[in-house]
């Protein structure tokens, strides 16, 4: 789990906030890793059933689609928080340290943006949710879920991030490739 900003910017209750929201991004991939894990699963069982002459399993396929919107919902919230979104690198390094550092702050107001009407919207997206899932048995709403989670921690991220940035206590350097090649 690697971070950009420096350790011990900020005062206790910054770096604390940053520390829950790593741990939180830990948790997130962890999960999503879960589900690519129970998917790679029972498609493989559904392979090796159909090809010894058994009937096919009709719930994998419904099952792998719920569990992949769960991971890239999931997914959402580690990509920001660990800087690992698309930016146009080409433009921002060009922009000087006073550039980048604007460009942060219009990213996290933006973001901020987004994930509050998302939030706002909320109690609408679930009511229009309704009914049941075809050989799954959950509820629609239960899709809305992890993104409403992502979007939740990704307002927290943001607001730290565009407080860090403003006090001076985040890292103006835009992590490079490396980053994505630990992931």
């Amino acid at each position: 789990m690697t971070t950009h900003r420096p350790p011990n910017c900020g005062p206790a209750w910054f770096r604390g906030a940053n520390r829950l929201l790593d741990g939180a991004a830990g948790l997130f991939q962890t999960a999503a890793e879960l589900l690519l894990t129970v998917m790679l699963v029972i498609n493989f069982a559904n392979i090796v059933l159909r090809n010894t002459g058994q009937p096919s399993l009709l719930w994998v396929s419904p099952w792998t689609l719920v569990l992949m919107v769960w991971a890239v919902f999931l997914g959402f919230f580690v990509m920001y928080r660990r800087h690992l979104d698309i930016v146009l690198g080409l433009v921002i390094d060009r922009l000087g340290p006073f550039g980048r550092r604007m460009a942060r702050v219009l990213t996290a107001l933006a973001g901020l943006a987004f994930t509050l009407i998302l939030l706002a919207e909320t109690p609408q997206i679930l009511a229009r949710q309704r009914g049941t899932m075809e050989l799954i048995g959950l509820t629609r709403y239960w899709l809305s879920l992890p993104l409403l989670a992502s979007a939740a921690m990704l307002t927290l991220h943001f607001l730290t991030d565009l407080i860090g940035v403003l006090a001076g206590w985040a890292d103006d350097d835009a992590p490079g490739s490396e980053e994505a090649a630990q992931w």
